[in-house]
């Protein structure tokens, strides 16, 4: 819902600023890899080179009708999941005269939010899923989604990128209710602000790309982690 909605607040920004383009949404693709969230149920995880097939034949198929450029808006940053994306991105811009990009990989693991949010009164460094951030967006964008008992919650905090837990569902690793981070401290003001941020980035991601600008890319150690993802299936 994250990157649906911010893909069309997108859209609105892009057509005040350049009304000469024309922007398009395709309709949201509900997939991904999410190995180490499957223990929960509701969560279904497709396989890393199924999600990057289905991305390239898009990509492709689209192509044929005249469309150049493309914005993948995900808000999901499982690091298989940005594998199959950005193998499909490279795949499909090596066999057709298109460009693709993924803005919010790199705002994310370039560490950016940490370095521009507001002020919190708290380390936000270890929020990381289902977290402060994310449900502070939710109370922002859809508060009757959000279960008051969230407030009740417990800090907990787990380093989600070591290699010792690369491959583990978030169970195998001793998290049994399905978050890292403090959800209980979210704040639907700063869910508004990291909402614009997401537009933000899109935005001026995607005027840059049509600008002829090279992409932001994710930092080398996000890359190498991906690089080196043997047990993705």
């Amino acid at each position: 819902m994250t990157a649906r909605d911010t893909a069309k607040e997108t859209i609105r920004t892009i057509k005040k600023k350049k009304p000469e383009l024309t922007c398009v949404l395709y309709p949201a693709i509900p997939l991904g890899y999410t190995k180490m969230a499957s223990d929960f149920p509701g969560t279904v995880s497709v396989q890393v080179k199924a999600l990057k097939m289905i991305i390239t034949d898009i990509c492709s198929s689209l192509s044929k009708f005249g469309f150049k450029y493309y914005v993948i808006c995900t808000f999901h940053m499982d690091l298989g999941h940005l594998k199959a994306i950005y193998s499909a991105m490279s795949k499909a811009m090596k066999n057709k005269p298109i460009k693709i990009i993924e803005p919010w990989g790199p705002y994310f693991y370039n560490k950016e939010v940490e370095k521009r949010e507001p002020q919190v009164g708290f380390d936000t460094k270890k929020e990381v899923h289902a977290c402060f951030r994310e449900t502070s967006l939710m109370n922002y964008q859809y508060p009757y989604l959000v279960d008051p008992s969230y407030k009740d919650l417990q800090s907990i905090y787990r380093d989600l990128y070591s290699p010792r837990v690369l491959g583990k569902t978030f169970k195998e690793i001793g998290i049994t209710e399905g978050y890292v981070g403090s959800p209980a401290r979210a704040d639907s003001d700063y869910g508004r602000w990291f909402f614009q941020q997401i537009v933000d980035t899109y935005t001026q991601a995607t005027l840059d790309m049509i600008e002829g600008k090279k992409p932001v890319d994710l930092p080398l150690q996000a890359q190498m982690l991906m690089r080196s993802m043997f047990w993705v299936r």
